[in-house]
């Protein structure tokens, strides 16, 4: 009879048009629906087995400036009662969708809770396109945090131009293994790739650095007032970054492998011109590597 009950509620659970999860105490989940895998592009044999990803659920005002509001599910797991919001949902391809979720503690006969249950619908509402000043209007470069492509680019120009150029270095970094994080995670995992990178990179290099997007796998950095033999050593830093580079994503930890060039301005060249010499560089690094 419990396997009748267990296969009824299966069936009734596959055929709910909202998302459903359950999660065990361990925040471990252990039942994804179809209706779950449409909304966030997550398949189940993907998640199921998996911890549950917190920052996949925004605040809908968070964009807006309001506080972080803890993720429900964690919030259930916590407390033990049940949970209800309007939040932003992080989609694998890196979108944001309007959704309403409701978390609540699942009980046995004795009154203690055995896990989590959460339903999430799409509600009526366009995905978000946070107008940031500075930045594009790239889903990518929104998603890092990160100064756009474009404001890199003339962040870059404007060096080369100025009476600081010949004192300043400039720095080209990219994810060895974008392919493979794209098809482990998706956009969102890139993103989260990036995010992590940045932070990783700005902690080795001097004040008054910048960090910038170049391209969807590439970061620049410039630094004033960059001697030689600084920037021999902030390249070797970044070579020994090894491990201290990793993103956490559903339970697992993924190194991100990466690969940076780096030489001093020269006020006689051009933006292109320099950055050509760089990405030729990282080409014959990755060769050299393999």
């Amino acid at each position: 009879m419990p396997e009748l009950e267990a296969q009824l509620f299966q069936s009734f659970c596959d055929a709910m048009p909202y998302g459903v999860c359950l999660l065990d105490l361990q925040g471990k989940i252990v039942y994804w629906n179809a209706a779950a895998e449409g909304i966030t592009g997550y398949l189940g044999p993907q998640v199921v087995g998996r911890i549950y990803r917190g920052d996949m659920l925004i605040h809908c005002e968070g964009s807006k400036g309001g506080a972080e509001v803890q993720c429900p599910v964690i919030e259930v797991l916590r407390d033990g009662r049940a949970v209800s919001a309007e939040l932003f949902l992080l989609h694998k391809e890196g979108h944001r969708t309007p959704i309403h979720v409701f978390a609540f503690p699942l009980r046995n006969a004795k009154g203690e809770m055995r896990g989590v249950g959460e339903i999430f619908e799409p509600t009526p509402g366009k995905p978000e396109s946070p107008g940031w000043a500075g930045h594009t209007g790239r889903e990518f470069e929104m998603a890092t945090g990160l100064p756009a492509a474009a404001e890199s680019r003339e962040r870059l120009q404007t060096l080369l131009h100025s009476r600081s150029a010949s004192t300043s270095a400039l720095i080209l970094i990219e994810m060895s293994e974008q392919h493979a994080i794209l098809q482990h995670g998706g956009t969102a995992l890139l993103h989260q790739a990036v995010r992590v990178l940045a932070k990783t990179v700005a902690g080795l290099l001097p004040p008054h650095h910048y960090v910038g997007c170049w391209s969807d796998w590439r970061l620049v950095a410039m630094v004033p007032e960059c001697k030689l033999e600084t920037l021999e050593a902030l390249k070797s830093k970044l070579a020994g970054v090894g491990s201290s580079c990793a993103v956490k994503w559903w339970g697992d930890r993924l190194v991100v492998g990466i690969r940076a060039a780096g030489r001093l301005a020269n006020s006689f060249q051009t933006a292109d011109a320099l950055i050509q010499e760089l990405e030729q560089d990282l080409k014959n690094s990755a060769e050299g590597n393999e």
